[in-house]
């Protein structure tokens, strides 16, 4: 059983009765463990199909199955819970709180469910710990660079240990150093048995990934492995 399984997958937006297609006709399966990106220029559909599968937002047609089960079925509530427990989510423009500091950042997926309190601490320091930020656990957000910050919102969605992590552009608003440590993090993430679903314009970024989805006016147009994998510690190719 695939831990993703969409068919005829689609989404329209009813603006004022104009009706548009964002996606249409996704039909694919990701595999636990795999890290696979989704490809495409602006407005191809990919975000809008991340948060589809990210249980952000409800398809108007098709099905989806996550571990088999039809998302459609589940309640708004069922959703959020299974969304906080099952996945994590890194964005380009790492959404964290401001005057808030590190530590308290990466705790706050914690605080919306019933995970024991108690062990609330031992779980974000270790989730510092993976992307390297422990040594930052008491600094603000808004004292962090851009790396330090995107470093931070991944361990924010990697602290409740979900299944898959989604992240969205995660190097979009990083230079090309920093963003070579994130892509080093995710990658680090998926040998550790995450499956990780990266969206990304970029070729380059893609191609650290180990399957591509490429997206093309809400269809995909393409679904094929990487034959030349980089490795994120350098940005070559691995053999």
């Amino acid at each position: 059983m695939s831990l993703i399984s969409v068919k005829n997958l689609e989404k329209i937006y009813d603006n004022d009765g104009v009706k548009t297609g964002a996606l249409r006709n996704a039909t694919f399966a990701i595999e636990k463990g795999e890290f696979i990106s989704i490809m495409g220029p602006s407005g191809s559909g990919k975000s809008t199909l991340m948060q589809i599968l990210g249980l952000l937002d409800r398809a108007t047609g098709g099905a989806y199955l996550l571990d088999g089960k039809d998302v459609s079925q589940f309640s708004d509530d069922e959703l959020a819970r299974l969304r906080n427990k099952k996945i994590g989510f890194v964005f380009q423009a790492f959404n964290l709180l401001p005057k808030t500091n590190v530590f308290e950042n990466v705790e706050l997926p914690l605080l919306y469910d019933d995970f024991p309190v108690e062990s609330n601490e031992k779980n974000v320091l270790a989730a510092l710990e993976a992307v390297d930020m422990l040594h930052r656990k008491g600094y603000l957000s808004n004292q962090l660079s851009g790396g330090e910050k995107q470093r931070v919102a991944i361990a924010r969605a990697l602290v409740n240990n979900p299944e898959i992590i989604f992240a969205d552009e995660p190097t979009g608003n990083l230079d090309s150093k920093s963003g070579l440590q994130v892509m080093a993090i995710l990658q680090k993430l998926n040998n550790a048995g995450h499956t990780i679903v990266l969206v990304t314009h970029e070729t380059y970024t893609a191609e650290h990934a180990k399957r591509v989805l490429l997206m093309k006016d809400g269809q995909i147009v393409g679904d094929h492995p990487v034959v030349k994998r980089r490795t994120a510690e350098s940005g070559n190719f691995l053999k």
